[in-house]
């Protein structure tokens, strides 16, 4: 497996989907299509690598879990799929109701191994996706469909561009993304490591582009997660595996704050939601101690000119 940082993240995130959906008896986050991306070496190995940490996580829960079943699913269920697929429920709840209302064209910035083109039913004829990521993520992922036999779907556009160096506008103008039409982006995992300027000016960029009406929708973290006294044992875990492979955690919002810092880049915050918002509209009534994360919020923004 010696891929990109920006494929083994992908991976990974594609497993925990796989994984939620087969394992759960009442899923917050349908994804059927997410096993069928990974080879058997990839799932064995991503396997061990979780079930293997639960001694970092929690070092009772090492000890006292007799299998392996049952030590990766402790970690799963704990450490990485609430936040994963709840966000992700979030951002296709949110694209239904945008479709609804009239918007054609979806971007997810920082695709990944996305499965939602294999995934879509009954969406409109004129309904676009623009799937934007690294060349080399998306090189990855194209030669696995091809590899797997998957036919991709005629309205998915693979939109190539290194965010270091390239403008993601311009490569969307070039690939029919129409500037008359309004649009629903998504930037899930990923604001956490950018340097807040850096996101700041991703937002003006959508905002220059999108119709007036289009949406933004992402996850951030709140300043509480790096305050030593305040963040929650997960979160310091989770600062601390990032920052050992080269990308750390760095940026955070007011969540009161959230419009007042978004105001120079041509958004309005439509919904912002903390984590009990998100607990109660995904995880109430369950009975796999599956919860939201401490500090992590959803945002859906609307360009506004």
């Amino acid at each position: 497996m010696e891929k990109n940082k920006g494929s083994l993240t992908a991976l990974v995130s594609c497993f925990a989907r796989g994984y939620h959906t087969s394992k759960s008896q009442k899923p917050i986050f349908q994804d059927p299509v997410a096993n069928s991306l990974l080879l058997d070496e990839e799932k064995q190995l991503i396997a061990a690598n979780w079930a293997n940490a639960i001694h970092f996580f929690d070092q009772e829960k090492g000890e006292t879990l007799p299998t392996f079943a049952e030590k990766l699913e402790w970690v799963m269920n704990n450490q990485t799929i609430p936040q994963l697929v709840s966000r992700s429920r979030y951002a296709e709840d949110g694209l239904m109701q945008a479709i609804n209302r009239g918007v054609r064209q979806y971007v997810i910035l920082g695709a990944g191994l996305d499965t939602f083109a294999f995934r879509q039913e009954n969406l409109p004829h004129d309904f676009t996706i623009f799937e934007v990521d690294h060349p080399a993520t998306q090189a990855f992922k194209r030669n696995r469909l091809n590899e797997l036999g998957m036919d991709i779907p005629a309205n998915l556009k693979f939109v190539p561009v290194d965010f270091t160096t390239d403008s993601f506008v311009a490569e969307l103008k070039k690939d029919s993304y129409d500037e008359q039409k309004q649009s629903y982006f998504s930037l899930l995992g990923v604001v956490m490591y950018l340097e807040k300027r850096d996101f700041l000016r991703l937002l003006s960029a959508v905002s220059n582009l999108a119709v007036a009406g289009s949406s933004f929708v992402f996850d951030y973290l709140d300043h509480s997660a790096f305050d030593e006294k305040t963040a929650a044992r997960k979160m310091t875990q989770m600062r601390q595996i990032t920052a050992s492979t080269g990308e750390p955690i760095i940026t955070s919002f007011d969540s009161f704050e959230l419009d007042q810092e978004l105001q120079d880049c041509g958004m309005l915050v439509y919904e912002n939601l903390a984590p009990a918002n998100i607990e109660e509209m995904y995880f109430s009534d369950r009975q796999d101690d599956l919860h939201a994360f401490d500090h992590f919020h959803f945002a859906h923004l609307a360009v506004h000119k």
